[in-house]
C-alpha cells in the first residue's frame, strides 16, 4: 500500500505502515484507545471490467469499461484531478492488430477544498475503453489486459494499483447479433459528455486569448467549467452565467511554450451544467490554437 499526504491532511510514520485513525482537528485523541486499521486503497476501491457488446466482428468499435466502486465518504479523481491530487490513470494492452484510444470520462464533480477545486467521484464511477478490432478476426477469444492506478482519498490519501484483464468473444463476420449492453452501463453512458460543438445553438471560439463557450442552459441556474489539463496551458475563468435559458463562459488562457513538454497546446475542457450526475454536461477541444 502507498499513501501519500496533502497539505490539508496530517499522514504520520503510523499511517504509512497501514494503522491510523481519522483525527479532526476538533477531536481529542485518547493515547490508551487502540487505533482503527486504515484499510488498504484496494478494499475502499474495487475495480472490475465489463465489455459493452459481445461477439466483437472485424473492424467493430466496442468499449472496455472499468467500473469502480467506491467505499462511502471517499473519492477517486478524474483525468485532471484538480488542486493537489493525483489523476487516475488506465493502460490498456491488446492483442496485435486491436486499436486502443484515449478513455472516455462520465461527468465528475466539483469537490470544493483549501487548496482548490478538485474534480472526481463518489460512490460509483465508469470509465469506457474504446478499441478497434482488426480486419480480420480467427473467431478465436482474446484478452485484453489493463492496469489501473489511482488515489482515494478522505482524510488522507492512498495510491491503489491492479491489474484487470477480460476475454473478448469474436466473430468472423461484423453485425453479428450482441449481447445486451448492461443496465450498469447504460446508466453511466448517459453520463458521458456530449460535443459542445455538435449540439444546437452550442459554440466555442477563441480569440485573443480568451474562450468562450455557450449553449442551452436546459432550465438549470447552475454551469461550471471543468478544464482538462495540457502541459504549458493555463486557465483563469472571467465569467460562468446563465442568462435567459443559455449559458455562457468566459475562460482567460495562458500559454507558457518553456513548460510543454514539446507537446502541442491543446485547449480542451468540459461545461456542467446542474449539480447532479446525470445533468448534461459538454465538452470541447481546440488542438494547437498557437504555433
Amino acid at each position: 500500500m502507498l499513501v501519500y499526504g496533502r497539505c490539508r491532511c496530517l499522514v504520520g510514520a503510523a499511517a504509512a505502515l497501514g494503522a491510523a485513525a481519522a483525527v479532526g482537528a476538533q477531536t481529542p485523541v485518547d493515547p490508551s484507545r487502540p487505533r482503527p486499521a486504515l484499510k488498504r486503497a484496494e478494499e475502499l476501491v474495487s475495480v472490475r471490467t465489463l465489455l459493452d457488446t459481445e461477439p466483437i466482428g472485424p473492424g467493430e468499435t466496442f468499449h472496455l469499461a472499468v467500473v469502480f466502486d467506491v467505499e462511502p465518504k471517499w473519492h477517486i479523481y478524474w483525468k485532471n484531478p484538480g488542486a493537489g491530487a493525483l489523476p487516475l490513470v488506465v493502460t490498456v494492452t491488446a492483442p496485435e492488430g486491436f486499436r486502443v484510444a484515449e478513455p472516455i470520462w462520465t461527468r465528475p464533480r466539483v469537490f470544493d477544498t483549501a487548496e482548490g477545486e478538485e474534480y472526481g467521484y463518489e460512490t460509483q464511477a465508469v470509465l469506457f475503453v474504446p478499441i478497434t478490432a482488426p480486419g480480420t478476426l480467427s473467431q478465436e477469444p482474446v484478452e485484453i489486459r489493463c492496469r489501473i492506478r489511482w488515489a482515494v482519498c478522505k482524510d488522507v490519501c492512498l495510491l491503489g494499483d491492479v491489474q484487470r484483464s477480460v476475454v473478448v468473444q469474436t466473430a468472423r463476420r461484423p453485425g453479428e447479433p450482441p449481447r445486451r449492453l448492461p443496465p450498469l452501463l447504460r446508466k453511466h453512458l448517459k453520463r458521458l459528455p456530449r460535443p459542445l460543438t455538435k449540439i444546437a445553438g452550442g459554440s466555442v471560439t477563441f480569440r485573443d486569448g480568451v474562450i468562450t463557450l455557450s449553449g442551452p442552459a436546459g432550465g438549470t441556474t447552475v454551469v461550471k467549467f471543468l478544464p482538462e489539463e495540457s502541459p504549458g496551458v493555463t486557465y483563469s475563468p472571467l465569467e460562468a452565467s446563465i442568462t435567459g435559458d443559455r449559458f455562457k463562459v468566459r475562460v482567460q488562457v495562458t500559454f507558457d511554450p518553456k513548460n510543454a513538454l514539446g507537446e502541442p497546446m491543446a485547449l480542451g475542457g468540459l461545461v456542467a451544467l446542474g449539480e447532479n450526475a446525470d445533468d448534461p454536461c459538454y465538452d470541447f477541444r481546440l488542438d494547437s490554437p498557437v504555433p
